[in-house]
């Protein structure tokens, strides 16, 4: 036995140098993702982003991931900044900025794309520039990105610009929602803007399957009215009635549909601030009474249970679900009946 501990004394004895190094390896790595996590460009701290109008109004095509990705960059520019530099960030930075979940492989997808993306300003027919990202680096969790040198004219010390809350941009579930609902917002203080739909399908650089109307017309447009009014600050307006709704002009000089007009304000009813009122004015209140016979209700904490197990919140996903639910049937809600 005695053997056996002087064994086990000198095999300890001669690991110690390598149990060391492996602890200073261990040690060295965690002070590079503290030093990383600390240089963040406070990306959870800003929702708030701006750009200038021509590069909003440019040709580029952004799928959902691509914008949620670009919008929580340009997060972490201030309008004080007067040059761009290495934005630094973690993965789970982005996913709290974003309020969602992220698959690594879509995350360096998307990241991958954005890289090679082409951002076209057209100052006029023959005058035109390509731009986008210089670089774009993923590794162990942390996300490394430099803007090209030529987007510094488009997002650094802006006379004129488009401001928005990423907030109302990352809800959103069609494509071509996000950039529609910023060229409203270009135009918030006159109420209405009219888009030339021809320009439109460029600027939004659309397949060549929806440039046809009536397909444009289902897929882009009234997705993009549904989510907008449903997720942002911004209310498309009703031109119609309430049985034979109509949320924009057709402009039909002769029998072809070439322009459309939307008229908006500002929205009270969008899904944040419903959820705010709920918590508010309306906790711990019978919200629904489900097809199951069970009341959802709203705690202190404004989390959503069922009254028969107070003590059980709805999970993320479930909550999320809920919430929208609630938000398009609050017409049927017990709350609001008299």
């Amino acid at each position: 036995m005695q053997l056996l501990v002087s064994q086990v004394q000198l095999l300890v004895f001669y690991m110690q140098p390598i149990l060391f190094k492996v602890a200073y390896s261990t040690l060295q790595q965690l002070k590079i993702k503290v030093a990383l996590m600390g240089n963040t460009s406070d990306l959870t701290n800003r929702n708030y982003f701006r750009q200038s109008p021509e590069l909003l109004n440019g040709r580029y095509t952004l799928s959902k991931g691509e914008g949620d990705l670009l919008y929580a960059l340009l997060t972490s520019i201030s309008k004080e900044d007067e040059d761009f530099k290495d934005y630094t960030f973690t993965k789970k930075e982005l996913e709290i900025k974003l309020g969602i979940e992220l698959k690594t492989s879509d995350l360096r997808k998307n990241a991958r794309s954005l890289r090679t993306k082409e951002f076209a300003i057209y100052n006029n027919e023959s005058d035109w520039e390509y731009m986008g990202f210089s670089y774009f680096s993923y590794k162990n969790g942390v996300i490394t990105c430099r803007f090209d040198k030529a987007m510094k004219p488009y997002l650094l010390k802006l006379s004129q610009y488009i401001n928005a809350d990423i907030k109302h941009l990352v809800q959103m579930k069609g494509q071509y929602s996000q950039r529609i609902y910023l060229f409203l917002k270009e135009q918030y203080k006159f109420g209405e803007r009219k888009f030339d739909l021809e320009e439109l399908m460029e600027q939004l650089n659309v397949p060549k399957s929806y440039k046809i109307y009536n397909r444009f017309k289902e897929k882009v447009l009234n997705q993009a009215i549904k989510d907008i009014n449903k997720f942002t600050d911004i209310e498309i307006k009703n031109i119609g009635t309430k049985k034979d709704p109509k949320y924009f002009e057709e402009h039909k000089p002769s029998r072809k549909v070439t322009a459309v007009t939307f008229h908006f304000k500002k929205n009270w009813n969008d899904l944040r601030s419903f959820i705010s009122w709920i918590r508010e004015a309306y906790t711990n209140q019978p919200l629904y009474n489900s097809k199951e016979s069970r009341i959802l209700k709203c705690s202190e904490k404004g989390l959503l249970y069922y009254a028969d197990k107070p003590m059980e919140w709805l999970d993320k996903k479930s909550a999320k679900k809920a919430w929208e639910w609630l938000h398009d049937n609050r017409e049927k809600l017990l709350c609001f009946q008299p």
